[in-house]
């Protein structure tokens, strides 16, 4: 269930003007554009051919200057939506560990790379944001023991913070590739709107998501069956969906690294 696109969320690359990164090409510069990280060998090898590479010293005119073209690997930006209500019991607190241990191994190994992980948790009437957008491991150690467990399942809640955390991130960095990770049990019994369906309220808000093209990953924590529920999210969500029995960090990494595309 795999959304198709030239799609957010991905880890991609995209070609500028910037003076740093891997280089892709040497490119003729423009009538007027400053000759920022020029390309001399590639400025010469275009004086050679226009004269027909005859031998002795060559002018350089301004139509042989080549400068140097960078790609750049945009940020990543992976926000874990955990279910911490009590509804699976020993499954919350595979949940939790699970989300704990994946947040420091990503954030550890995305270091150089400037990668940000942020954490959203739902649970008793509402969720909160536990960790914002941060690239510190530090600063995610610190805020994960605050994780807490049990009561009702404020599901839409969850997604609603998720989303207006992206959105408030994409001001600030345009480019910023996000990725929703969601991790639950599908169950969902506190409407985000009081008084609301609590279903067809969350697939609606999925589908708003969608419509800001963020990308989304539903993990399933259920031992049994496979949650119809989260699969139906999955799809409002236009992301993909994959259910983990046996739930631990180093699974939901391999995970998040498919659906990353890397």
């Amino acid at each position: 269930m795999k959304p198709s696109r030239s799609t957010p969320g991905r880890r991609s690359r995209t070609a500028g003007r910037a003076r740093s990164g891997r280089q892709l090409r040497a490119i003729p510069l423009r009538a007027g554009e400053q000759p920022v990280a020029l390309d001399l060998p590639a400025s010469l090898r275009a004086a050679l051919l226009r004269s027909g590479l005859t031998r002795g010293p060559q002018q350089i005119l301004p139509a042989d200057l080549r400068r140097r073209q960078f790609s750049h690997r945009q940020r990543a930006l992976l926000v874990f939506v955990i279910d911490a209500s009590q509804s699976m019991g020993e499954g919350t607190l595979a949940r939790m560990k699970a989300a704990k241990g994946a947040i420091l191994a990503l954030l550890t190994a995305a270091y150089q790379n400037r990668d940000q992980v942020a954490l959203v948790s739902f649970r008793e009437r509402q969720a909160q944001v536990l960790l914002r957008p941060t690239s510190s491991v530090l600063l995610a150690q610190q805020q994960l023991r605050k994780l807490a467990i049990g009561g009702a399942t404020p599901f839409a809640d969850g997604l609603w913070q998720a989303w207006q955390l992206v959105r408030s991130a994409r001001q600030k960095q345009p480019n910023l590739q996000p990725l929703l990770v969601i991790v639950s049990d599908g169950e969902a019994n506190v409407p985000l709107v009081p008084g609301a369906q609590i279903l067809p309220e969350l697939f609606t808000l999925a589908h708003s998501v969608r419509k800001d093209r963020i990308s989304s990953l539903v993990i399933d924590s259920r031992a049994g069956l496979g949650s119809e529920k989260l699969q139906q999210l999955a799809t409002e969500l236009g992301g993909s969906y994959q259910q983990i029995r046996e739930l631990h960090a180093g699974k939901l990494i391999e995970v998040i690294r498919r659906a990353e595309d890397i």
